[in-house]
C-alpha cells in the first residue's frame, strides 16, 4: 500500500482518528502505520478496502473523490473506531489541500486557472515545484524581521480578530514542536498536530499560513515515507515560509499577511494582446498544463494559464488546447504567433487574465520578435532584467508578476557542456543553458541537443534564470535574432516553443565554426578530456563540470555557490531533519561551521549560527536540576534569522554573479 493507492482525506478525518486514541496507543502510531504500509488495497467505485489481515479490515468510502468524514472510515476489530488499525491507514493516506474556498474569478471557471500552480511551476527553472523553493520565498522581509524579539502583550494585535490570533499562535506552536523535533521525531502525531492547526486557522479566515503548514505537512509525510520527490530543500523552504509569516503576524500583524481565499480579479478594459511564447507546466500540486505569455501595446507581460490535474503527458498536449478567453478558438500554440482584442479583460495582481463571462476576445495579428511591442523586451539591459528576476524570484509566488522573473537575451552559443550549452550574452556575460524539464513528452532535451551542436549559432532566448545555480538559464523559446531567418516551418512563424516545437537539423543553420556538426559529448568522455585532476561531475538532474575549456584559451567555470554559503545553508537543512537536540550536540575536533563562516568574511552567518547553537542548547531546569521543556520560541527565531539570511544570501550571490561587467566573483575559501 502507498499514498498513491489510497484516496486522498480531508484534514479533520485525520485529526479525529488520532485524537479518539489513548496515549498508549499514540506512541506506537509511527510503528504501527510502517506495518501497514505493505498491506493490499482494494478499490470499488468510491470504495476502498485495507486487508489488515484475515479477519480484519479497513473500509474508506469517498464522496466526489475524497474522504470528507470521519464515519465514512470503518474497521472491522473490535477497539473500532478508536483503534490503530484505523488511524495507521489515515497516516498514510494523502492529505486533501481542498478544504479552503476554491480560487475562482469574476465568474464560474475550471480548475485549470487555480490560484499560484501556474506560477508556482513558472517560478521554478526546472518545472518541478519543488522550487516548492519558489513557493516558499518571501522577499519583502529580511533577517532582521526575522530575528525581530516577540511581543508579549495582552492587548490583541491590530488588524486580527481574537479567533485570528489564537489560531496563528496555534500555528506557532505547531510549527517550532516540528522544528524542535526534526523529521526523525515528527510522526504522525506532530504532522496531525499541524493539519489540525491549519484546519483551525483556515476556518478563521488565515489562509496563507494554514497553506504554508499543509505544505510543510506534506513533506513531512513524504519524508517519513521515503518518497523519491521528496527533498530535505523543498522542507527547509516550507518550513521558513511558514514560521516567517506566523512570526511576522504575532509581531506586526497585516492583512495582507493573512492571504485570501479566493483570487480577486479587477475590471482591466480593453486590452490589444500579442502572443510571445507559451511553455508547458508540470506542478509538484499534481496539476500540468500550459502557461502563454502575451504582451500589450505597452509592452507589459500579462499570463493566461490552462492547469488541470494531470502529469507531463497532459502538459505536452495542452499547448494544442483551445484558448478559454471570449469567443477566441485560438490553441495555445497559435496565441503566441497570434494576437487578441480583448474587451472588458480582467485579472488578478499577478496579471494572470481571467476567463469570465463577461470577458470578450477576438483574433487579431500578432508580430514577430523583431517588431513592437515584443522587440522592446529584449531591448532593456541585461543587468535591469537580472535584477528584475531576482526580486521576482523571491517574492511569494501568488504576489509575482506575470513574466516578471523571465529574461529576454541575445546570446552566441559555445558548444555543449555535458548536458548542457554554453552560450554567451550580447553583454559578455557567461551563461549555461539547461533543461528546463527531462521528461520524453516534453521536446525540451531533444531542442537543447540539436542548439548544443550548432556552436556559434546566434539566437534570441526567453528564459528563467536558476536562482540557485549563477549564470544558468533554463530557455523556454528561441528564434533567430533580427536580420536573419531560419529555416523553421510555416507554422513557427518566426520562432520555436521548446516545450512542444520539435525542431530538426533543417530548421537551424549549420554550425558556423566547425567543419563537420558537433555531437553532445559523453560525460565519461568530457571529464577525461578535463584531465586527471579534475573533480567528477555533479549530477542534479543535469550535469555540472568543474573544469572545462572555454574556447578562448582560458578556463571555462561553470554555475556553482560559494562554499561558504553551502555551510550556512547545510546548517538551515541539517536543523529541519535532525531537530534542536542535533543542533545542540558539541563540535567535533577542527573547525566550527561558525569559524569557516568568520574565515570567508561572513560575520552576520557566523553570527547566527553561534546564537542558533546557544539557543538549542539553552534548555531550562527545574529545581532538581533536571531538564524541563521550554516552549522553543528562542530556538525557533534564531533558525528563523539564520534561515532567512541564507536564502537572501545565496540569492545576492547568485544575482551578483549575473552582472554585466562584474569583478569575477571567486567562491570563498576556508
Amino acid at each position: 500500500m502507498s499514498a498513491s493507492s489510497l484516496p486522498p482525506i480531508a484534514a479533520p478525518v485525520l485529526v479525529t482518528a488520532v485524537d479518539g486514541l489513548p496515549a498508549r496507543l499514540r506512541k506506537k502510531l509511527d510503528d504501527a502505520a510502517a506495518k501497514l504500509a505493505d498491506r493490499p488495497v482494494t478499490a470499488d467505485g468510491p470504495r476502498y478496502t485495507v486487508a489488515i489481515d484475515d479477519a480484519t479490515t479497513v473500509t474508506l468510502v469517498t464522496e466526489r473523490g475524497v474522504v470528507r468524514t470521519a464515519d465514512a472510515v470503518t474497521c472491522t476489530c473490535l477497539l473500532a473506531p478508536n483503534c490503530l488499525h484505523r488511524a495507521g491507514v489515515l497516516t498514510l493516506a494523502p492529505v486533501d489541500a481542498g478544504d479552503g474556498e476554491p480560487d475562482e474569478g469574476p465568474a464560474a471557471r475550471g480548475p485549470g486557472t487555480g490560484a499560484g500552480d501556474a506560477e508556482e511551476v513558472a517560478g521554478d527553472a526546472r518545472l518541478h515545484a519543488g522550487d516548492a523553493d519558489a513557493d516558499a520565498r518571501a522577499g519583502d522581509a529580511g533577517p532582521g524581521a526575522a530575528a525581530t524579539a516577540v511581543v508579549v502583550s495582552g492587548e490583541e494585535p491590530a488588524g486580527l480578530t481574537t479567533q485570528q490570533t489564537a489560531a496563528v499562535a496555534h500555528l506557532w506552536r505547531a510549527a517550532v514542536a516540528v522544528l524542535a523535533s526534526g523529521v526523525s521525531g515528527s510522526g504522525a502525531v506532530a504532522r496531525t498536530a499541524l493539519l489540525r492547526a491549519a484546519h483551525d486557522a483556515q476556518a478563521c479566515k488565515v489562509y496563507r499560513p494554514a497553506a504554508a503548514a499543509r505544505t510543510v505537512a506534506t513533506l513531512l509525510q513524504a519524508a517519513r515515507a521515503g518518497e523519491p520527490q521528496y527533498r530535505l530543500g523543498d522542507l527547509a523552504d516550507a518550513m521558513r515560509e511558514l514560521l516567517e509569516v506566523t512570526h511576522r503576524l504575532r509581531v506586526a500583524p497585516a492583512a495582507v499577511l493573512l492571504g485570501t481565499a479566493r483570487r480577486t480579479y479587477e475590471l482591466q478594459g480593453s486590452l490589444r494582446l500579442y502572443g510571445l511564447c507559451t511553455t508547458a507546466v508540470v506542478a509538484g500540486t499534481g496539476y500540468a498544463g500550459v502557461v502563454t505569455y502575451v504582451v500589450d501595446r505597452d509592452g507589459g507581460l500579462w499570463m493566461i494559464a490552462d492547469l488541470y490535474p494531470g502529469t507531463a503527458r497532459r502538459a505536452a498536449t495542452a499547448g494544442n488546447a483551445t484558448v478559454k478567453l471570449g469567443e477566441t478558438a485560438l490553441s495555445h500554440r497559435a496565441l503566441t504567433r497570434a494576437g487578441l482584442v480583448v474587451s472588458g479583460a480582467t485579472a488578478a495582481a499577478s496579471r494572470q487574465l481571467g476567463a469570465g463571462r463577461s470577458v470578450r476576445a477576438v483574433t487579431a495579428s500578432g508580430v514577430s520578435w523583431h517588431e513592437e511591442p515584443l522587440a522592446g523586451l529584449w531591448a532593456q539591459p541585461a543587468a535591469e532584467q537580472v535584477h528584475r528576476a531576482f526580486a521576482a524570484l523571491g517574492q511569494p509566488v501568488t504576489d509575482r508578476p506575470a513574466g516578471a522573473d523571465l529574461l529576454f537575451l541575445s546570446v552566441c552559443l559555445d558548444g555543449p557542456d555535458g548536458d548542457a550549452v554554453r552560450a554567451t550574452a550580447a553583454d559578455g556575460t557567461r551563461l549555461t543553458l539547461r533543461v528546463a524539464s527531462d521528461h520524453p513528452s516534453l521536446a525540451y532535451r531533444d531542442n537543447l541537443r540539436l542548439l548544443a551542436a550548432r556552436p556559434g549559432l546566434e539566437l534570441l532566448l526567453v528564459g528563467r534564470p536558476d536562482p540557485g545555480r549563477p549564470g544558468t538559464v533554463y530557455p523556454l523559446a528561441v528564434a533567430p535574432p533580427a536580420g536573419t531567418t531560419w529555416p523553421l516551418p510555416a507554422p513557427h512563424q518566426g520562432h520555436a516553443d521548446l516545450a512542444f516545437d520539435r525542431l530538426h537539423r533543417s530548421h537551424v543553420p549549420p554550425a558556423a565554426a566547425l567543419d563537420e556538426p558537433a555531437e553532445v559529448a559523453d560525460v565519461a568522455e568530457v571529464v577525461a578530456d578535463a584531465g586527471p585532476d579534475a573533480e567528477p561531475p555533479v549530477s542534479d538532474g543535469a550535469v555540472e563540470l568543474d573544469v572545462l575549456d572555454g574556447g578562448d584559451g582560458g578556463a571555462w567555470r561553470p554555475s556553482v555557490g560559494d562554499p561558504a554559503l553551502q555551510v550556512l545553508r547545510v546548517q538551515v537543512e541539517r536543523t529541519v531533519s535532525g531537530g534542536r537536540m542535533v543542533v545542540a550536540l558539541p563540535a567535533g575536533r577542527g573547525p566550527t561551521d561558525a569559524d569557516r563562516l568568520r574565515r570567508a568574511r561572513l560575520d552576520a552567518g557566523a553570527e547566527l549560527v553561534d546564537r542558533l547553537a546557544v539557543a538549542a542548547g539553552n534548555r531550562p531546569r527545574d529545581a532538581f536540576g533536571r531538564l524541563s521543556d521550554d516552549d522553543g520560541a528562542a530556538f525557533a527565531q534564531a533558525w528563523l534569522a539564520t534561515a532567512v539570511y541564507s536564502d537572501a544570501a545565496e540569492r545576492a550571490y547568485a544575482e551578483a554573479t549575473w552582472l554585466p561587467d562584474r569583478p569575477e566573483v571567486e567562491p570563498a575559501t576556508h
